[in-house]
């Protein structure tokens, strides 16, 4: 299954018990949490109990100050994402907001490639399989 999310990737923020109710960054990443989580519960009725699969490809803005041949380099996927937040963190984040909703828990992911790329329309786009031997 395919999940679109029209939101701009973002890494996932350590927080405190106290700190996700008062820090700002904190309530951003629960809000985009939150929205990934809404956007998999429209494609995904159950939770899968199985080996899983995961694709992730996030999609940058490109920067508006860019030259026209930078942005053509960004269009075609010459020029890719070297910008914060990393990788790593931006898989974290998904992973976080999935877990119970589109696999019973992250350990069931056995598999999993991610890219980060520029677009006119920021997005994630994930790609969800059971996997079979």
């Amino acid at each position: 299954m395919k999940i679109t999310i029209d939101i701009t990737p973002m890494g996932a923020v350590r927080t405190t018990q106290r700190g996700k109710w008062v820090k700002t960054d904190a309530q951003r990443y629960m809000a985009y949490k939150s929205r990934i989580g809404w956007a998999a519960r429209e494609h995904i009725k159950t939770a899968i109990d199985a080996p899983v699969s995961v694709r992730m490809r996030f999609y940058y803005p490109i920067p508006q100050s860019w030259s026209k041949a930078d942005k053509a380099a960004a269009r075609n996927g010459t020029k890719r994402p070297i910008v914060k937040p990393d990788i790593d963190n931006v898989v974290k984040g998904c992973f976080d907001a999935l877990n119970g909703i589109a696999w019973k828990d992250d350990n069931r992911v056995v598999e999993e490639s991610s890219s980060k790329w520029y677009s006119d329309t920021p997005r994630i786009e994930i790609e969800i399989e059971e996997w079979i031997a």
